[in-house]
């Protein structure tokens, strides 16, 4: 019997079990998956996980995967005609960083997430533990749970596929195709922030010269920000080459 299992005999948290049955429109089997998606890293585990080095880590690995795979066969479904590059297009605008995290926000993922303080819970553990959680229902319930947790939560009630198809929030791509069109030369410099920071910050070079910064959890977060300051800059008139 699995760790998971023997402290589901023991610990029963009726609250969170009855709140996360109305947010996902099913009653969990396994609370200890669910406990342990919402525990990130920094925080206290919760009384019903035992053990050292207990948190969603593993979970988002697996639910960032088990994402893609639900999103991909619902475009594949809605779209019947699309090619392969718009259909990755419109996965990725779902699933990205930025996207999860207002999900989160909207789904009020920080009334369950384990917290050591009060404090303000960062865009990275919002994130996290959405991927966490859909790796929870995975193993607890299985994949046709977490499309029809992805159709519902995430499509229907706070996603809508004809305007986003239309969206390009790709500011990186379109800092470049400005570049290319006016043969300017641009650059990115990105690096952590710290040796022990998970952030990342990036300047964005025009012609050798900063023009803006961005941060990130990741560098490709990092520069899709400064790309997105640079392009305000350029439509506001407050650029100059």
């Amino acid at each position: 019997m699995s760790l998971f299992n023997r402290q589901q005999e023991k610990c029963y948290d009726r609250a969170l079990a009855l709140s996360l049955k109305r947010l996902f429109g099913f009653k969990p089997k396994n609370l200890s998956y669910y406990i342990l998606a919402l525990t990130p890293k920094s925080a206290i585990p919760h009384p019903c996980i035992k053990g050292s080095d207990i948190n969603n880590e593993r979970l988002e690995f697996l639910g960032d995967a088990i994402l893609d795979a639900a999103i991909s066969e619902l475009l594949f479904k809605r779209f019947p005609s699309a090619h392969e590059g718009f259909l990755t297009q419109m996965r990725t605008k779902i699933v990205n960083g930025k996207k999860l995290t207002e999900l989160a926000k909207k789904l009020h993922l920080d009334s369950f997430i384990v917290s050591r303080t009060k404090g303000k819970i960062t865009e990275r553990i919002f994130e996290d533990a959405f991927e966490a959680l859909i790796g929870a229902i995975y193993l607890d319930r299985g994949f046709n749970y977490v499309k029809q947790f992805v159709l519902q939560k995430i499509m229907v009630e706070h996603i809508d596929l004809n305007k986003l198809r239309f969206v390009n929030d790709n500011f990186k791509s379109r800092i470049i195709e400005w570049s290319q069109k006016y043969k300017i030369s641009i650059e990115f410099s990105t690096e952590a922030v710290s040796e022990t920071s998970k952030e990342f910050i990036s300047h964005l070079l025009i012609n050798e010269k900063v023009v803006s910064e961005g941060k990130g959890i990741s560098k490709k977060t990092a520069e899709q920000a400064a790309s997105e300051v640079a392009l305000n800059k350029i439509k506001e008139g407050n650029f100059i080459l």
